[in-house]
């Protein structure tokens, strides 16, 4: 996350965007730069080998585990991402969907969520305005931060089913504790579940490079791969 923090802080308008594509080891929960970590089981999050901290962008907790994680920073209002948080969650809606595509998987832009859903802790309990589904579960959450011109976003793109686990580390009485596994499941997806199989090492790795060659291809721009 500091790593990100300081892309968002050296990022200046007219500069050329940043993806960042990355993987958790260890597993971690971030939450949202609004949250409070008082919500939370931080001794049992610790215990179990995990990690807490706090994202620069907004949005609910996620639990990183099984997934791809994508970072992306630009400019906005901008010729690449157009002027306003609509335009630019929606260009890099374009290079998700075509990825999600690209995997024989056909996707939905979600338009909003209930009043109810937006009170939960859980960034996967509902899809938000802008967020993408398969058959209408939540697949991809993201959220964006936007300061002087520029922005981050953050998105976690589910591979796997740990993301279940993460009721389980909030606090009793806090919104969303108690949920069960079957409960969020009904209301997620995965990309291994998605395409019947376990996703591998070897397939995140393909997966990262299609996924960067995909927003090449929507924004037009030639790809720089630094390690």
């Amino acid at each position: 996350m500091q790593r990100d923090r300081d892309l968002l802080t050296g990022q200046q308008p007219g500069d050329d965007p940043v993806l960042r594509l990355y993987r958790w080891q260890p597993f971690a929960i971030t939450i949202g730069y609004n949250q409070d970590f008082e919500n939370f089981n931080q001794a049992a999050i610790g215990d179990s080998g995990f990690t807490l901290v706090k994202r620069p962008t907004g949005g609910r907790a996620i639990f990183h585990a099984e997934e791809l994680t994508y970072c992306i920073c630009g400019a906005s209002p901008g010729p690449l991402f157009g002027n306003s948080l609509h335009d630019s969650y929606m260009k890099i809606n374009e290079a998700l969907v075509l990825f999600l595509d690209r995997l024989g998987l056909q996707s939905e832009v979600s338009g909003g969520e209930s009043r109810e859903a937006m009170n939960s802790l859980v960034c996967f309990t509902s899809t938000g305005k802008h967020e993408i589904g398969v058959g209408g579960r939540k697949l991809v959450g993201s959220a964006q931060r936007r300061t002087g011109g520029v922005f981050l976003q953050h998105g976690s793109i589910l591979t796997g089913q740990q993301h279940l686990r993460l009721p389980e580390f909030l606090l009793p009485g806090s919104h969303g504790a108690g949920m069960s596994k079957e409960e969020l499941a009904g209301l997620t997806t995965d990309l291994g579940r998605e395409l019947g199989r376990d996703i591998t090492v070897g397939d995140l790795v393909k997966m990262e490079h299609e996924l960067a060659e995909c927003f090449s291809q929507i924004l037009g721009l030639d790809l720089v791969v630094e390690k």
